[in-house]
């Protein structure tokens, strides 16, 4: 298995024969970690347990939206969720379809429930190839404290576009003016599952491109960003090959971008085919 390789299995590493699949009204909404299915029967008397999977039949999305938000601190007590965020995401498969419910940020691990997020790669064009904005996070981060990122990245909250939280998200991250966000181009979708002990996160990514001007210097607004490093795609390409800790899922995308871009050759690269199999993997 190659550095980058390895990359991608870090982010994409559930294990699904330990989950079971959790049904809203017939349809695939999430996946529970088997252990915790005694608990969530238990403490919760709208689902009920069906061979292999959990059900929740019969409440409309306002109602499943209050019991969510009922059962938030009931499971963060348990330490089955994280602390609440008060950020709502829907709770919706596919994107852009009716929401089943709404619920807190933290839940959608804890039930395994469809993730949607934007990630946006900002370079410089050069002689020798872009170099690419890539920031340190800060060390008091929840999530992959004092690790490398991608130039922008953020989730998608009810009632938001896109293309809202790209612009929301690259303001608040990198101080970056609407109308140069807007000139991002659409580069496709990433998905995966990633699991962290009993969470899983599954995930689709949509991701964009983001030629800046080279007296631009992204500066972070909100705290999540210790500071910026401007890296030619050699430096980037070696730090992924090396294990150098990138946030989990920035991997991916920057070897996305690698490819897409025709920087990486499948004459020298070890596993390229490998590489384009597993990042055009259909979301799940």
């Amino acid at each position: 298995m190659t550095g980058l390789t390895a990359s991608l299995g870090t982010c994409a590493n559930a294990d699904l024969d330990q989950f079971r699949t959790l049904l809203i009204d017939g349809a695939v909404a999430g996946r529970v970690h088997r252990r915790r299915v005694p608990f969530l029967l238990e403490r919760f008397r709208w689902l009920r347990h069906d061979r292999n999977s959990l059900r929740w039949d019969g409440d409309d999305p306002c109602s499943r939206t209050s019991k969510l938000a009922e059962a938030m601190p009931i499971l963060a007590e348990a330490e089955m969720a994280r602390t609440a965020t008060g950020e709502q995401f829907d709770v919706v498969r596919p994107f852009g379809g009716i929401p089943l419910a709404q619920c807190d940020r933290a839940l959608l691990p804890a039930f395994g429930f469809p993730g949607y997020g934007v990630h946006l790669v900002g370079y410089v064009a050069h002689a020798d190839g872009p170099r690419i904005w890539i920031p340190r996070r800060a060390h008091d981060r929840d999530v992959a404290p004092g690790q490398l990122d991608n130039t922008v990245g953020g989730g998608i909250a009810s009632g938001m576009s896109v293309a809202e939280t790209l612009r929301k998200e690259a303001w608040e991250e990198a101080g970056l003016e609407p109308a140069l966000v807007d000139t991002a181009r659409p580069a496709g979708a990433l998905a995966y599952l990633h699991q962290e002990g009993e969470f899983l996160r599954d995930d689709t990514l949509f991701v964009y491109d983001l030629p800046m001007p080279p007296e631009i210097r992204p500066r972070n607004l909100d705290g999540e960003v210790q500071d910026f490093s401007l890296m030619p795609w050699q430096q980037v390409l070696e730090l992924l090959r090396d294990g150098t800790p990138f946030k989990f899922n920035c991997g991916p995308v920057l070897i996305d971008f690698l490819l897409r871009h025709g920087l990486l050759d499948p004459d020298w690269e070890p596993d390229y085919s490998g590489l384009a199999r597993i990042l055009r993997r259909p979301a799940n």
